[in-house]
């Protein structure tokens, strides 16, 4: 996510602005009269696509978007926040994010969140901001999926659909509104939604390059018949933490970079594939990439080598919670 815009309008939410830009880790910009021009930088938010979070009146916000909105389809977050924290209302982008940062914001100040958006009064979220583990690949086909659905129509659901029904939604087996729930990339008919349940295992060497591992991680999803965006996080062992080559990649895929240690990695030696002894000679374990994607659960391929890079690949059975899956590299 890019680094969120975080502003009050007047000392008398300056409180609340540094208590939000301190929960999002964004710095805070204390507006208004005699003080920094808050119109400037919410055109340049708005345009780079980064969420906006103004402590001021919902009427201030929206004036101050006047001459900079453009494609719903691409509009960042934007959220109003009242100067005491207990109200946090979504204005634009609702479903790219917005709700749930209303949500967050008015939990953290024991407020709430004013969703207005229709979907998200009668289901617990929309489908084209599902809750964490899972991301919409063709977004274009929620509007017209929910406006169904909003008029009485049923879910028919290829994969697991029991999140969904819990949510609220009408689920049948003889739904006419697809949703396709699967890691596979393949086009088709439907909403196409990708459970994050994959594990990329990396190993590599000094002289490793970004391209080399995006290359070797590409060819490997494709073996596999996965789609990038079904990807939770790549991994490898923790003396490669800081290796450009590895951090850049995650960048690149949009996902975080996990670390284990050499004893957790060992404690995957009798399931390895391919266990290699020059690899245990030389740090110490079997092998790297096999063992830390076999962490997800089960390796769907085994060890791919393209020049300094080496690379797994490893599937749960459920999303991904990402925080307890191995240490952060960062």
């Amino acid at each position: 996510m890019k680094t969120p815009l975080v502003f009050s309008t007047s000392p008398r939410g300056d409180e609340i602005a540094r208590h939000v830009a301190q929960l999002l880790g964004a710095p805070v910009h204390l507006c208004g009269p005699g003080r920094v021009d808050a119109t400037p930088l919410v055109a340049d938010a708005y345009r780079q696509g980064a969420p906006i979070v103004g402590v001021c009146a919902t009427g201030a916000l929206i004036r101050l978007l006047d001459g900079v909105l453009g494609d719903k389809m691409s509009e960042p977050p934007v959220v109003a926040v009242s100067a005491d924290g207990k109200v946090a209302v979504p204005l634009l982008g609702s479903h790219r994010g917005a709700n749930a940062l209303a949500r967050w914001i008015a939990d953290g100040f024991r407020g709430f969140a004013a969703v207005t958006a229709t979907s998200d009064t009668l289901y617990d979220f929309s489908l084209d901001d599902p809750p964490p583990g899972y991301v919409v690949a063709n977004p274009e086909a929620v509007r017209p999926l929910m406006a169904a659905l909003l008029k009485g129509e049923k879910l028919r659901v290829e994969g697991l659909s029991g999140w969904l029904e819990l949510a609220g939604y009408p689920v049948s087996r003889d739904g006419s509104q697809l949703l396709r729930l699967t890691e596979s990339p393949a086009p088709g008919p439907g909403l196409l939604v990708h459970p994050k349940t994959i594990i990329a295992g990396l190993g590599c060497t000094s002289r490793a390059a970004c391209s080399e591992v995006v290359d070797l991680l590409e060819a490997a999803l494709e073996t596999a018949g996965v789609a990038p965006k079904a990807l939770a996080a790549l991994a490898t062992i923790h003396t490669h933490a800081r290796t450009p080559a590895l951090l850049e990649a995650a960048d690149h895929f949009g996902v975080p970079l996990r670390t284990f240690t050499r004893r957790e990695i060992d404690r995957e030696k009798k399931r390895l594939a391919t266990p290699s002894a020059t690899v245990e000679a030389a740090i110490g374990v079997a092998g790297v990439c096999e063992a830390v994607a076999i962490k997800a659960g089960t390796l769907i391929v085994p060890k791919q080598i393209a020049g300094n890079v080496t690379c797994a690949l490893g599937r749960a059975d459920t999303p991904i919670d990402i925080t307890r899956f191995g240490k952060s590299a960062l």
